[in-house]
């Protein structure tokens, strides 16, 4: 499903009211001047079970839960003591997956201490099906006894179709964190940062096995890929303030662990052996960094910042024996990446109504893993299939010339230059004269060079007390260098005579990503206060990008956006507000068969956003502050393919090509809230948010009993439509 990122926003927004602090902004008002402490509690009822609706909020099931906010300070520097010892402890949406806890102490300007926790879960989907046993989280799945084989998942028994139950999926990430600082002199100071992450639960992968343990038929099944994942990060940073200069030197450190090195299953198309799918290994990072800067003049400072990364990673391998044709040749990968970085900037405003930025940024990914062929067997039954993994190595130079002048009183304008270059290679790339031969000087990736130049203006001017405008033009030229002899580690051969020649594609096709291509963006905006109580804006954004290099691969494409946002003042106390956000999006394809001929591809993408809402305090003599507001999304996507050598491909009964079903997301979403001041430290406030989905989706089908390839196991998903309605209340106070 595809949303705008404003409908996105929005929607989060909203599902998430009922917990927050219904004082939230007051308090925090109040807080640069006196500290307030307060309580709150209360519960929300939710009226469905629906993951999606509850995927980030934690309300992802039917029934109540709990409403917890709360903030507690002190000190004797708020007490009138005249000292600089405080403390703050805090909790947000305890009642929710999404909690979080945390507590400070501090004498200020001389040292501080903090812990903190958050959780999060994240609800994938709450319709997946499955026979296999074991655990969501866990790494070993096995069929129940009497399963029997599925040559053909299109044709499952009865029998078969009875062991399928729901598992609900979701993946939670705790984190944990400790913070301390010291300042040992004005000038001196030392900071540290330390976080565990703790990752639990699963996300649904793919898993293919071979049958009777050997070269045969794929089989897929779709099962809960662990994420039994820990991270440990540390940063400790000395900081230096001079009259004219700081400087700052630090280390970063990050330590991954997965608790399981793979995840077995049983296979439901030959044998029903068990296979083994690696899972992610664990790696180390640690980096060294040096930043800072100097004021040469109060309006002239440089800036600039080095570092040195080392990422390393050598777990043990975790495959199938039975999958290799001959031993591996290396029991672990042995892997080493160098990261380094620098960049400079100097900013100057010597003359008047002037700005001027020139920067320079470098980045490099030393790639220093060794390259290996790997002889094994292709999952589909094919021949015996040499791989040589691929160290890949990057290297990025930016520049960046930019200046800021400003014309008159209400109008500036802005011109800004940047150029990219980037470079890609493998130190060493491993190779034979089996199915991939890479001899010696190969190229490792096609793509081996590509350079950008952007340059942009934009206009801003204050026409009248009441009007601004703005506008703005880009164009940017990405030129890649393309070796079509290079030899990449893909056994396609569509083009010459070497497997992995082109990448395996035919000669002329370019990845969008790295090929070359033209960019033009266009901006413009307006806001109008028309009268002391209505004010209006009005802005859009259009985007062509032309690949005129690509004979194959994305030809063109081009988007863009119109916003309006109308806000009414009706009085001291009320106001309504309104808002409309259209998006499109279109991008043309294509792509060659050889001898057979070219198909064609454009994918289009359309969102509508509209929203009215109003504010209204002070009833009930100052008592009662009310709040509301209506929102729909749609989001449509449209998938046209046209094959013309292929005239069957279109008809109902197959479906692979042609104008497929557009797939439509609609949401409507109405929000009510009221405060209630009982007095001056008591609060109540009651809220109701009502969200329907309605989701089309027609890739779902694939999912279903009868529908899926005669190949993979279904798992009956459904796109995630609901009809949801959370009715919340809570009682606050506020105390000294």
């Amino acid at each position: 499903m595809r949303f705008s990122l404003m409908t996105l926003a929005v929607a989060g927004a909203l599902a998430q009211m009922a917990a927050m602090p219904v004082h939230a902004e007051e308090l925090d008002v109040k807080a640069l001047t006196t500290p307030t402490n307060f309580v709150e509690i209360g519960a929300a009822n939710v009226s469905q079970t629906s993951a999606k609706f509850g995927e980030y909020n934690g309300m992802n099931k039917d029934g109540l839960y709990g409403i917890g906010n709360f903030g507690v300070q002190g000190g004797d520097a708020h007490d009138g003591s005249g000292g600089t010892r405080q403390w703050e402890i805090k909790g947000k949406d305890l009642g929710l997956t999404s909690r979080e806890f945390g507590a400070t102490l501090s004498d200020q300007g001389k040292w501080k201490i903090g812990i903190g926790y958050d959780e999060l879960q994240h609800n994938l989907t709450g319709s997946y099906q499955t026979p296999y046993q074991g655990s969501m989280g866990g790494n070993q799945f096995t069929l129940p006894a009497g399963f029997g084989t599925a040559a053909n998942t299109n044709s499952l028994n009865a029998a078969q179709k009875a062991a399928f139950h729901s598992v609900d999926i979701d993946s939670t990430r705790k984190n944990t964190s400790l913070n301390a600082g010291l300042n040992i002199t004005p000038q001196w100071d030392v900071k540290f940062d330390y976080n565990h992450l703790d990752q639990s639960g699963a996300k649904l992968m793919s898993f293919g096995s071979m049958s009777n343990g050997g070269a045969g038929g794929e089989a897929i099944s779709i099962l809960p890929n662990p994420t039994s994942y820990k991270t440990d990060t540390f940063n400790l940073a000395l900081n230096w303030v001079g009259d004219k200069a700081h400087a700052t030197m630090s280390y970063f450190g990050s330590f991954f662990r997965n608790d399981y090195d793979r995840v077995t299953f049983q296979t439901f198309n030959g044998a029903n052996n068990l296979q083994t799918m690696s899972a992610a290994p664990g790696n180390n990072y640690n980096q060294i960094n040096l930043a800072g800067g100097y004021n040469f003049a109060p309006k002239t400072k440089l800036v600039g910042a080095l570092s040195y990364g080392r990422n390393t990673q050598n777990d043990t391998y975790a495959y199938d024996s039975f999958m290799m044709s001959s031993p591996s040749p290396t029991s672990s990968m042995n892997g080493v990446v160098v990261n380094t970085h620098a960049d400079l900037k100097l900013s100057d405003q010597t003359v008047k109504n002037l700005s001027l930025v020139a920067g320079v940024k470098y980045d490099k990914r030393d790639n220093q893993t060794s390259s290996n062929i790997y002889n094994f067997y292709a999952i589909d039954g094919g021949n015996n299939a040499h791989y040589a993994n691929t160290p890949l190595s990057t290297e990025k130079t930016q520049v960046e010339l930019a200046g800021d002048y400003r014309i008159a009183k209400g109008q500036s304008v802005r011109i800004a230059y940047d150029y990219t270059d980037t470079r890609r290679w493998c130190n060493q790339y491993a190779g034979n004269g089996g199915v991939l031969a890479s001899p010696a000087g190969v190229n490792c990736v096609v793509a081996t060079a590509t350079s950008e130049n952007k340059v942009g203006a934009t206009y801003k001017i204050k026409a009248s007390d009441n009007v601004s405008l703005n506008a703005g033009y880009s164009y940017g030229d990405r030129k890649t260098d393309d070796d079509p002899n290079a030899i990449a580690a893909f056994i396609s051969k569509k083009y010459g005579t070497q497997a992995g020649q082109n990448g395996g594609n035919y000669l002329g096709y370019s990845p969008y990503f790295l090929a070359s291509r033209t960019q033009q963006v266009v901006k413009a905006g307006v806001n109008w206060e028309a009268h002391e109580r209505l004010s209006l804006g009005l802005s859009g954004k259009y985007t062509d990008d032309q690949y005129k290099d690509s004979t194959y691969g994305v030809q063109n494409g081009n988007t863009w956006s119109l916003n309006l946002d109308a806000t009414y003042t009706y009085s001291e106390n009320g106001s309504v507000f309104a808002y409309v956000t259209q998006q499109q999006m279109r991008r043309d394809f294509i792509e060659s068969r050889g001898a057979t001929g070219a198909w064609t591809n454009r994918l289009t993408e359309n969102d509508t956003s509209i929203g009215l809402g109003f504010k209204q305090g002070g009833l009930m003599g100052g008592r009662l502050d009310l709040a509301g507001d209506v929102t729909y999304s749609l989001g449509k996507t449209g998938y046209s393919t046209q094959v013309p050598y292929l005239p069957t491909c279109a008809t109902a009964a197959v479906l692979s090509c042609g104008n497929l079903p557009d797939i439509n997301n609609a949401m409507t979403q109405v929000k009510l809230t009221g405060n209630y001041k009982i007095d001056k430290s008591s609060k109540v406030a009651l809220g109701y948010i009502y969200q329907r989905l309605n989701s089309n989706d027609y890739y779902y089908n694939g999912y279903q009993y009868g529908i899926t390839p005669t190949s993979v196991l279904p798992t009956n998903q459904t796109s995630g439509s609901y009809n949801v309605n959370v009715i919340a209340a809570s009682y606050s106070y506020t105390f000294d």
